[in-house]
């Protein structure tokens, strides 16, 4: 007999616990650049601009904070030694003075075909974030996490159950994006950039925005905006700024339930920004933005994926320029939540298709390496086997 809506999410709460090891947490003063550890501070999170005026506070020409931009995004360079275009004694004193990036990797796990890695990296405050390499014969996608944690909590995400860590610095967002790009093949340079890894992205929102910015930076790694996909639980006055802003990422709101009964069960934050303040955000978002948006909805095993309340997501979205993003649940430990059936999914799908601007099923990469949506939990905290 299949599970009841609350005993199946309340039979997740047992192991909502923490996992996130006792720490001194460091929190960035402005989000930009990581805290020094080492008595040096990491340049990478500062703008081509910003490094001008750190260069010229050293006394030196502000052409070459362009230049060491150039080196630190559009190369990927790791250290000053590499920077061969600026004199020998300001490599020497950058290399006193500054380093570059602060993450260190802690292991990974890859898939058989090796088109999904899944890569651990140690924080200094020795939390520990992941990151996703995955690649299909039409694209490679990097999936950047915003946060060590996530207090969001909802009921079928791993980083959900660490609780609340805390926001990464611009740099730590950055230097994700720059090691993946180290994993290309060669002659290889695009690539799609989706934040959908650890932590709630805007909730993190000045970090994010201006790693975001170095991304699609001509003078930095050069991504266009339209390759970008900031995910959000549904942040109503985040997606409002983005709007006004005039912010041209793609935008995925995670969804999973279409009644805020069913919601707020699965995601707490429904209760602080019901469906309705949601779907008016999104509205004006589409309205100024003039983009479709991406509605994720997981399908959980006659949680979600009945024929009611497929009825009730086109009640909510059938008439928006959106695409329904539908994702078969992954599994992330104890619990009675189930991947719906083969069946179950293609006739959710086939209700769906005609009443919908677009529909799509998304099976997750990298299910067995842990990797897929929903699964990613720093490996509770320690390096990958």
């Amino acid at each position: 007999m299949p599970p009841s809506v609350d005993s199946a999410i309340q039979s997740t709460v047992p192991y909502v616990t923490m996992v996130v090891k006792t720490e001194t947490v460091i929190r960035p003063q402005n989000g930009r650049i990581t805290p020094p550890r080492d008595g040096r501070e990491s340049l990478l999170g500062l703008t081509h601009e910003e490094l001008a005026r750190v260069l010229i506070a050293m006394g030196e020409k502000p052409f070459r904070g362009r230049q060491i931009a150039e080196w630190i995004y559009a190369r990927g360079a790791s250290d000053f030694a590499a920077m061969t275009n600026l004199p020998a004694k300001l490599r020497e004193r950058l290399n006193e003075e500054f380093r570059i990036g602060t993450l260190a990797e802690q292991g990974r796990r890859e898939t058989a075909d090796r088109r999904t890695r899944k890569v651990a990296l140690s924080l200094e405050d020795r939390g520990v974030i992941e990151s996703v390499y995955m690649s299909t014969p039409r694209r490679v996608t990097f999936c950047l996490s915003s946060q060590h944690g996530c207090g969001f909590a909802c009921r079928f995400c791993a980083t959900g159950r660490m609780g609340r860590g805390r926001n990464l610095s611009t740099g730590e967002i950055l230097e994700q994006a720059i090691r993946l790009r180290r994993e290309l093949p060669e002659g290889e340079h695009d690539f799609n950039v989706v934040m959908m890894g650890m932590g709630e992205p805007l909730e993190n929102y000045d970090a994010v925005l201006g790693a975001l910015g170095i991304l699609t930076d001509p003078n930095g790694m050069g991504v266009p905006s339209k390759r970008i996909t900031i995910s959000t639980v549904g942040l109503v006055p985040q997606v409002l700024r983005l709007a006004d802003e005039g912010r041209r990422y793609r935008l995925a709101v995670s969804l999973h339930a279409a009644s805020d009964e069913l919601r707020s069960k699965l995601m707490p934050v429904n209760r602080r920004y019901p469906l309705e303040q949601l779907m008016r955000a999104v509205r004006i978002h589409i309205e100024k933005v003039r983009q479709r948006v991406t509605f994720e909805y997981i399908l959980i095993e006659e949680i979600n994926d009945t024929m009611a309340e497929a009825a009730r997501l086109v009640r909510l979205v059938g008439q928006l320029p959106c695409r329904v993003n539908l994702i078969p649940y992954n599994p992330i430990g104890p619990g009675r939540f189930r991947r719906p059936s083969a069946e179950r999914i293609q006739r959710f799908v086939d209700y769906l298709a005609p009443r919908v601007a677009a529909v799509t099923v998304r099976y997750s990469q990298g299910v067995e390496i842990g990797a897929a949506c929903g699964q990613l939990a720093g490996e509770a905290e320690g390096a990958l086997p």
